[in-house]
């Protein structure tokens, strides 16, 4: 049976347990192993999750709406310094992501990543393109929408928690899904176009901005993707959100929800 991966630490967060070394792993997803079953709902570990996400994704959106203030201005508000790259943006964004995908909670998982592939899409045009950051973040939620659309990580074919209830994308959800897909696909290309490509640093900030908490739950976030070399950056924007978009395209074409 696998082991339950969320453990309760102060306020309510949740870390990663790293599954044994012994375990046998045939091929490595891009998501981390959600716990067993997924989180009750209505119980305390559901709304100390719902409660931890939302005020991370409110101190993402706080410190990219201070992307501009000036270091007279940092020292006046209160919260971490704006983001000064999108690799910073993406490194947060991806622990997250972590924490939502552990939740094993559909309901969860669905609205947030929802909100989050939102987020991207809306923050993406304000830096310089990083695609060593930008990429393997897009590749992630590629990853976890089209596994939610299956049941099942579509890497390595494990089902997931919390879908035995009956809980799917609904058509209303799919169809949003879609207009978000397309519309990162195209404001990816006008980003890569435009010039003024970023060299990713995976030390960006990275240790003046996250919590030892935080470093433990994403076990090392964005450093764990195989970033593409520059001559293949142009086929992954143009892959961006592929299963995603086939996956949806076969459902809403189909008429079924």
């Amino acid at each position: 049976m696998v082991s339950d991966q969320m453990h309760p630490e102060a306020g309510g967060f949740f870390a990663l347990a790293s599954p044994p070394l012994s375990t046998p792993s045939v091929t490595a997803s891009l998501l981390p192993r959600p716990r067993a079953t997924a989180l009750k709902a209505g119980s305390s570990k559901e709304s100390a999750t719902r409660n931890y996400v939302d005020g991370k994704l409110l101190e993402i959106s706080g410190r990219y709406e201070r992307r501009f203030e000036t270091s007279e201005t940092s020292h006046t508000q209160a919260g971490a310094a704006g983001y000064k790259s999108f690799a910073d943006l993406a490194r947060d964004l991806d622990s997250v992501i972590d924490i939502i995908w552990v939740s094993g909670t559909p309901s969860l998982q669905i609205p947030f990543l929802l909100n989050i592939a939102l987020a991207v899409t809306d923050y993406m045009s304000s830096f310089d393109f990083v695609p060593k950051a930008t990429i393997p973040l897009l590749q992630k939620l590629d990853c976890a929408f089209s596994s939610l659309m299956h049941g099942q990580d579509v890497t390595t074919g494990d089902p997931l928690p919390g879908f035995e209830s009956g809980r799917r994308i609904t058509v209303t959800e799919k169809i949003r899904l879609q207009g978000l897909v397309e519309r990162t696909r195209v404001q990816l290309v006008d980003i890569a176009k435009r010039g003024g490509v970023e060299e990713y640093s995976s030390n960006m900030d990275y240790e003046a901005t996250t919590t030892a908490d935080e470093s433990e739950a994403t076990e090392g976030g964005l450093s764990h993707y195989s970033y593409p070399a520059a001559g293949e950056v142009d086929l992954d924007v143009a892959r961006a959100y592929e299963r995603t978009l086939a996956d949806l395209s076969d459902s809403l074409d189909s008429g079924f929800g």
